[in-house]
């Protein structure tokens, strides 16, 4: 019980931390945005779709990524549904915010599914450093263990 307490805990640590992050970051992008195009005001309308976007997609990823609703999926697995499931979330809500109009061209599409798939292999390609580097760490560790038992056995 204390480990799924500390699991519920985690999900809800995520939540509030990835809810500032990323509606910070957003707000930040927008108002450049607004600058750059010379829009003087922010609708409150558009404010509430930003937060509403951030908060699906921060519960997107904390459900697939902490353990309180699935416990045993390796992280190649994980990603790869984040990326698909936050990939169709991101698209129905820029048609619901208005940045895509119409159903856009072929070219477009292709575009923003060859960034996700470039941001996907990164990822993996990240993952599998890290880990071959940190299976090569646990093997030394355990060879020094398995060699320092040797010793205080006397063999």
């Amino acid at each position: 019980m204390k480990n799924n307490k500390n699991d519920i805990i985690k999900f809800f640590v995520w939540m509030r931390n990835g809810i500032a992050f990323c509606t910070t970051w957003l707000l930040i992008i927008w108002i450049a945005y607004c600058h750059i195009s010379n829009q003087q005001q922010i609708s409150v309308s558009m404010l509430t779709k930003l937060l509403f976007f951030v908060i699906g997609g921060v519960l997107i990823f904390n459900i697939l990524f902490t353990k309180v609703f699935i416990k045993n999926w390796t992280f190649t697995k994980r990603l790869t549904c984040f990326m698909v499931l936050l990939s169709l979330y991101e698209c129905l809500n820029f048609y619901w915010m208005g940045f895509f109009s119409g159903i856009g061209t072929f070219i477009q599409w292709l575009v923003f599914i060859g960034i996700i798939c470039v941001l996907y292999f990164i990822c993996i390609a990240i993952y599998q450093m890290y880990s071959n580097k940190q299976g090569e760490i646990y093997t030394q560790a355990l060879i020094k263990y398995q060699q320092q038992r040797r010793n205080v056995n006397g063999k």
